[in-house]
């Protein structure tokens, strides 16, 4: 059974100095930016990821990142937040010992532990990050494509000789 790896989007977004800095400037490009940051995880570790940010105003938003199968990205609605979104989860999980919650927020982090969660801090999901990353180049290195491989938005080019 896969792990579930549940970020606090906004708590990341404050905590990763980049990200905190995009976020002033623009929202919604520092929220795209994590999104984007995090897909390693997912894709390379092959985890369920769920990134959760509050919502502004209204109803809450569910979608799939990109078309990625395993990764949901969640915008709260505006009564409930993004930390309720998170203990919702976690009271509602079949399995919580499978759920790792990504925050600095020791309200959601007690919850989680309380729950049978575990919990990592940001910057520890960054290391998790650098190391998903660094094990795909390795893989890369050791089995690199071959000629008759191509990656799937690969443009053929005749042979000049």
């Amino acid at each position: 059974m896969q792990e579930h790896l549940i970020i606090d989007g906004n708590n990341a977004l404050h905590a990763i100095p980049e990200l905190a800095v995009e976020f002033a400037k623009d929202r919604n490009l520092g929220r795209e930016n994590l999104l984007h940051y995090m897909e390693p995880l997912q894709t390379m570790e092959n985890n369920l990821l769920t990134v959760v940010f509050d919502g502004r105003q209204g109803k809450g938003r569910i979608y799939q990142h990109n078309g990625i199968k395993n990764y949901t990205v969640i915008y709260s609605s505006s009564k409930q937040g993004a930390d309720g979104v998170i203990e919702r989860m976690l009271l509602a999980a079949k399995y919580p010992e499978r759920i790792c919650v990504a925050t600095n927020d020791n309200q959601i982090r007690n919850c989680a532990y309380e729950s049978g969660a575990s919990t990592i801090k940001i910057e520890e999901l960054l290391k998790k990050l650098d190391y998903s990353i660094d094990r795909q180049k390795l893989r890369f290195k050791k089995n690199p494509l071959k000629k008759s491989e191509s990656l799937p938005n690969r443009i053929e080019f005749p042979d000049f000789k």
